[in-house]
């Protein structure tokens, strides 16, 4: 990997062009304060990537910095790197809403830009099919920040990118009602990654 980035994050290599990122797999800090990870996130691109055959990159360590913000940064960097070096062609950027918030899913797409419409189109007919509802698109988090994995990847090289949302309701199986809902985000998000690849590969 190169440095001693290995600490900081993991790289699993794929079969098919499309990448899944988890750079708040672990507790973050940004502006001097921690902030705690948006659980199962890591977990689920493992997954993810076991299941498809895509690529995965997720933060292993805590270290000095938040990969979804810090504009010098080593995540980002190899992201990058990987993405020109492998041809890979969509990044699916992974984080944690909120088990409050009323609603399941956001997408950030840098409002309408990283992505085109057929992409948004096969993003909403796949949760739909799913049975996983109000879904969202560039709601409360749009990516449009400064230091964004969608933003940077989308202005370094043009690949189709957006981030997910995810509320805490799927993603936490520290309990027991969760299990269940786990395991429909999964299979959506391997049905998408199915579909997008498709889309893609014509």
């Amino acid at each position: 990997m190169g440095k001693n980035y290995s600490c900081l994050f993991k790289y699993k290599e794929g079969d098919i062009p499309i990448i899944i990122s988890a750079p708040h797999a672990v507790k973050q800090i940004r502006n001097g304060l921690i902030k705690n990870p948006d659980i199962f996130t890591g977990s689920l691109a493992l997954i993810l990537a076991q299941r498809t055959k895509c690529h995965a990159i997720y933060r292993t360590f805590t270290g000095h910095g938040d990969s979804n913000s810090d504009l010098i940064c080593a995540y980002k960097d190899y992201l990058i790197h990987k993405i020109k070096e492998c041809s890979l062609r969509c990044v699916i950027d992974l984080h944690g809403l909120h088990k409050r918030r009323s609603f399941m899913i956001d997408v950030g797409t840098l409002d309408g830009k990283s992505i085109p419409q057929e992409i948004k189109t096969l993003i909403i007919q796949t949760f739909q099919e799913g049975n996983i509802n109000d879904v969202r698109f560039n709601y409360l988090f749009n990516a449009d920040r400064q230091g964004t994995v969608v933003k940077t990847v989308w202005e370094k090289t043009g690949v189709p990118s957006f981030q997910l949302e995810i509320n805490g309701l799927y993603r936490d199986i520290n309990h027991v009602e969760s299990w269940t809902k786990f395991q429909q985000i999964v299979t959506t998000l391997e049905s998408l990654i199915y579909k997008l690849n498709k889309r893609i590969s014509h």
